[in-house]
């Protein structure tokens, strides 16, 4: 693999972690454990098209597994390095939060 793609994947991980809803998801199904989609909605107070739109990024960028449970689509956590991840996260953005919220390259970016 070239550099320059390995920058782009790592750029588009980046890019699936940093949307709202594809948080919200990652973190009902850390605190539960495996979901399906009506689950993961009421979790999140978001609706199934929506739910399901992202379902589909977090899949393609290896961060949930899919497990069919009947007529049910279970999904889960793909492994203990995206919860770990998640962890390493929250305790920099706890201990770096006000320089990230008064970040004007990020704050503008979410304004246009």
């Amino acid at each position: 693999m070239l550099n320059g793609d390995l920058t782009t994947a790592k750029k588009y991980f980046f890019s699936a972690l940093s949307d709202e809803t594809r948080l919200l998801i990652l973190y009902a199904l850390k605190e539960n454990g495996g979901m399906c989609v009506s689950d993961i909605c009421k979790a999140t107070g978001k609706d199934q098209s929506l739910i399901s739109h992202h379902m589909s990024c977090l899949r393609n960028c290896g961060l949930v597994n899919t497990e069919r449970n009947g007529k049910f689509v279970i999904y889960s956590i793909k492994n203990e390095l995206i919860s770990e991840i998640l962890d390493l996260s929250d305790r920099h953005v706890k201990e770096m939060l006000e320089g990230i919220l008064s970040c004007e390259v990020v704050n503008n970016k979410n304004r246009s």
